[in-house]
Formats: C-alpha cells, sequence, structure tokens
C-alpha cells in the first residue's frame, strides 16, 4: 500500500467501520464511531492524548 497523504480515512472492507490512518512511521490505525464524532472534537480529544502520550507514559 503506498500513499502519498499521511492521514486518510479508511473504511473496512465490510464498510462497517470507519479508520483514521497514519501512513507514514509510527503508523497506526484509529477505529472511529462512524457517524457519532466531529471533526472539532475529534482534533481536541487527539491534542489530549498526544499530551497523555508525552508526559504520562514512560
Amino acid at each position: 500500500m503506498c500513499f502519498k497523504d499521511t492521514f486518510v480515512f479508511e473504511f473496512s472492507e465490510d464498510e462497517s467501520e470507519l479508520y483514521l490512518v497514519r501512513t507514514k512511521a509510527p503508523c497506526w490505525r484509529l477505529v472511529l464511531n462512524r457517524g457519532e464524532f466531529d471533526n472539532i472534537k475529534l482534533a481536541t480529544s487527539l491534542r489530549k492524548a498526544a499530551e497523555f502520550l508525552t508526559k504520562k507514559v514512560r
């Protein structure tokens, strides 16, 4: 799989799940509650998760 974009949205094969995918290292895939999120709230929660990872996890 080759992507130009660092972040992409992707559906599962059966289209039951929506993913936010980071395609460059470190790669990850986040399962989103389809139809239950808005971009602003998602961005805010991802910033809080980043803060948690940098300050609390060692």
